[in-house]
C-alpha cells in the first residue's frame, strides 16, 4: 500500500473516529437524560410514599391507639352497642376512617360500623385468613375490595392491659376519587387505579409509576398508575446537538488541514525524491536540497549518494581493467610455467640420460680395469662421483622448474620460506604455528596442495581483504589434520560472493577434495576471514 493510500486511510479513520465520538456523546446525553429522569422518578416515588403515609396516618393511628385501649378489650368480652356507638362510630369522622370492625381472637365479628349509609359492610378478611395475622405484630397493612371501592386496611391485635390478645381491630380508609385527587395534587401528578396487570418491561425510564396494591396474601388487588409531567429536555438536547455539529465541523477542518499539510510537506517531496531515484536525475531534487528540514537532508543524502555511485562506477571500471591486466599476467605466468615444465622434461630426458649413460660407461670401464691399475681407477671413480653429483644437481634444478613441486626440505621450512617472501613483498605480519609431528606425516601431494592453498589464502587476504595480520596454524584434530589461515582483513559475505570475482574459493575447495578432505570459509564484513581445511593423514610419514 502506498504512503498516499495509508495517509488517506488514516484521515478516513480519523473522520470515522470523530463521527463515532459524536455518536458516543449523543448516547451519553441520552444516558444522562435517562439518569436524570430515573432520579426524578425515584424522588417522586419517595414523595408519593410519604404523602400516602401522611394521608393514611389518622386511620393508622386509630387502629394503633384503640387496639391498646383496655375498654375495647372489655368490649370484646362484653359487647355494649351504646358504648360502641359513642366511642367507635363517632370516632370514624375524626380519624378520617371509612369503616371499623371488631372481632374475637377466632375472627368472629363482634362489631362493625362504616361512615357510609347502608347495610353493614362485611369483614375484609374471611375467618380462615385471620390465621395469617400475628398477635405480636400490630398494624398489618393490606388492600381489599369493597362495595364502596378499594380500601386500605390495618389489622391490630386487641391487647388491652392484660396478657395475650383479646381479639382483632380492623380499620379501613377508602381510596375514593377525592382521596386520589388530593394525593395527586400533593405530588403534582395524575393518579388512577387500574387492574392488576403486569407492567411491561421497558429499556428506558418512563415518567409514570406503576405501584401494585396487594392484599393479605401479597397478591396485587389493584395497580396505582401515577403519571408525572415528562421533563422537557428539548432545549438541552438542542444545545447539545449544536455543540456536536460544531465538534464535527472542527474535526472536518482538522482533517482537511492535516491532509493539505501532509500533501504539501510530505507527499510532494517524497514524489520528487522517488522521481529522482527512479530516473537517476538530480533535477527534481534541486528545490529540496536547500530546505533545512528532514526531507531536505534526505535530498542532500540522495545527491551525495549519486556522487558516490559515480565514483564507485569509476572504481569498478578501474578494477575491471586491473583484473584484466591480472588475468593477462596470470596467462603469461602459466605460459612461463609450461615452458619451465617443458625445459624440466627436456633436461630429464636428455641431459640426465646422457650423463647417466656416461656414468654407466665409466662403470663398465672400471669393471674392465685390471687390479694393478690403481692409479687409473682412482681418477675414474672420482669422475663417476662427479657425474653423480651433476645428476643430483640437475635433478634438484628440475624439481625447482616443475610446477607445484617442492624440494624435499620439509613442509614447515617451505611454509616459512613462503611467508618470508610474502612479508618482504607486502606490509603484513604472518604468524606460524605448525605442529612438527603433523607436518612430518604429510605426503608430497598433500604438501603441494596445502602450500598452494596457503598461498591462495594469503594472496586473497592481501589483495582483497587488505589484511595486516595473518595467522597460519597446522595441528591435529580428532586424528586428522587441520590447517587454518585467519586474517584481520575487511572480510566479505561468502553466500553473496559472486563467482565472477575469481576462482580462488572454488580452487581451494577442489584442492581440499583432492586431498581427501573439505574446506570451510567463515567471514563477515569488517570481521576478517577464516579458512579451515580438514583432511586425513597417511598411516606413515611420506
Amino acid at each position: 500500500m502506498s504512503i498516499k493510500a495509508r495517509i488517506a486511510l488514516l484521515l478516513g479513520l480519523l473522520l470515522v473516529a470523530f463521527l463515532a465520538a459524536l455518536q458516543i456523546l449523543r448516547q451519553l446525553e441520552r444516558t444522562r437524560a435517562d439518569e436524570l429522569l430515573a432520579d426524578t422518578m425515584q424522588a417522586n416515588r419517595v414523595a408519593l410514599q410519604r404523602w400516602t403515609d401522611l394521608l393514611s396516618q389518622p386511620t393508622q393511628r386509630i387502629g394503633q391507639d384503640y387496639s391498646q385501649w383496655p375498654e375495647l378489650a372489655r368490649f370484646v368480652d362484653q359487647p355494649d352497642p351504646a358504648w360502641a356507638e359513642i366511642n367507635l362510630h363517632k370516632a370514624l369522622a375524626g380519624y378520617e376512617t371509612h369503616a371499623l370492625w371488631v372481632t374475637d381472637p377466632q375472627g368472629r365479628l363482634v362489631y362493625s360500623t362504616q361512615a357510609s349509609e347502608g347495610p353493614a359492610m362485611p369483614l375484609p378478611l374471611a375467618a380462615s385468613e385471620f390465621s395469617r395475622l400475628s398477635p405480636h405484630f400490630t398494624g398489618r397493612h393490606f388492600f381489599a375490595e369493597s362495595r364502596d371501592g378499594l380500601m386500605e386496611v390495618w389489622a391490630n391485635a386487641v391487647t388491652g392491659a392484660g396478657p395475650g390478645h383479646r381479639g382483632w381491630l380492623l380499620v379501613a380508609k377508602l381510596w375514593s376519587p377525592q382521596h386520589l385527587a388530593t394525593l395527586g395534587r400533593l405530588v403534582e401528578a395524575r393518579i388512577q387505579l387500574g387492574p392488576p396487570v403486569p407492567s411491561p418491561a421497558k429499556d428506558r425510564p418512563q415518567a409514570q409509576l406503576l405501584i401494585p396494591l396487594s392484599d393479605v396474601h401479597d397478591l396485587p388487588v389493584r395497580q396505582m398508575m401515577v403519571g408525572f409531567p415528562a421533563p422537557d429536555f428539548t432545549e438541552t438536547l438542542a444545545r447539545d446537538t449544536l455543540a456536536a455539529y460544531l465538534f464535527v465541523a472542527f474535526g472536518l477542518l482538522v482533517v482537511t488541514a492535516l491532509w493539505l499539510g501532509v500533501r504539501r510537506w510530505v507527499l510532494q517531496p517524497l514524489d520528487r525524491i522517488s522521481t529522482s531515484l527512479g530516473s537517476g536525475d538530480l533535477g527534481p531534487l534541486q528545490p529540496l536540497c536547500g530546505e533545512q528540514n528532514e526531507l531536505g537532508r534526505v535530498a542532500r543524502l540522495v545527491e551525495t549518494s549519486f556522487a558516490q555511485q559515480a565514483a564507485l562506477q569509476r572504481e569498478i571500471a578501474e578494477r575491471n581493467r586491473a583484473e584484466a591486466a591480472l588475468r593477462e599476467s596470470e596467462l603469461q605466468v602459466r605460459r612461463s610455467l609450461e615452458l619451465r615444465a617443458r625445459l624440466a622434461r627436456d633436461l630429464h630426458d636428455g641431459v640426465i640420460q646422457s650423463i647417466y649413460a656416461a656414468g654407466l660407461g665409466l662403470e663398465s670401464a672400471l669393471a674392465q680395469l685390471p687390479p694393478d691399475q690403481a692409479g687409473v681407477r682412482g681418477p675414474l671413480q672420482q669422475c663417476r662421483q662427479s657425474l653423480n653429483d651433476v645428476i643430483r644437481e640437475v635433478r634438484g634444478f628440475i624439481l625447482g622448474l616443475e610446477p607445484e613441486q617442492i624440494p624435499r626440505q620439509g613442509f614447515a621450512e617451505e611454509l616459512t620460506a613462503l611467508t618470508r617472501t610474502m612479508q618482504a613483498l607486502w606490509p603484513v605480519h604472518i604468524t606460524l604455528q605448525v605442529d612438527p609431528h603433523v607436518a612430518q606425516r604429510l605426503n608430497a601431494s598433500q604438501e603441494v596442495h596445502a602450500l598452494q592453498i596457503v598461498r591462495e589464502c594469503i594472496s586473497n587476504a592481501l589483495r582483497h581483504g587488505e589484511a595486516r595480520e595473518i595467522q597460519i596454524t597446522l595441528a591435529a584434530r580428532d586424528g586428522d589434520a587441520a590447517l587454518t589461515v585467519r586474517d584481520n582483513g575487511r572480510g566479505f559475505d561468502p553466500t553473496g560472493w559472486p563467482i565472477a570475482k575469481g576462482h580462488g574459493l572454488s580452487n581451494i575447495a577442489t584442492r581440499a577434495r583432492e586431498m581427501g578432505g573439505a574446506s570451510l570459509v567463515r567471514s563477515e564484513p569488517d570481521h576478517g576471514t577464516t579458512v579451515t581445511l580438514h583432511f586425513g593423514l597417511p598411516a606413515s610419514p611420506a
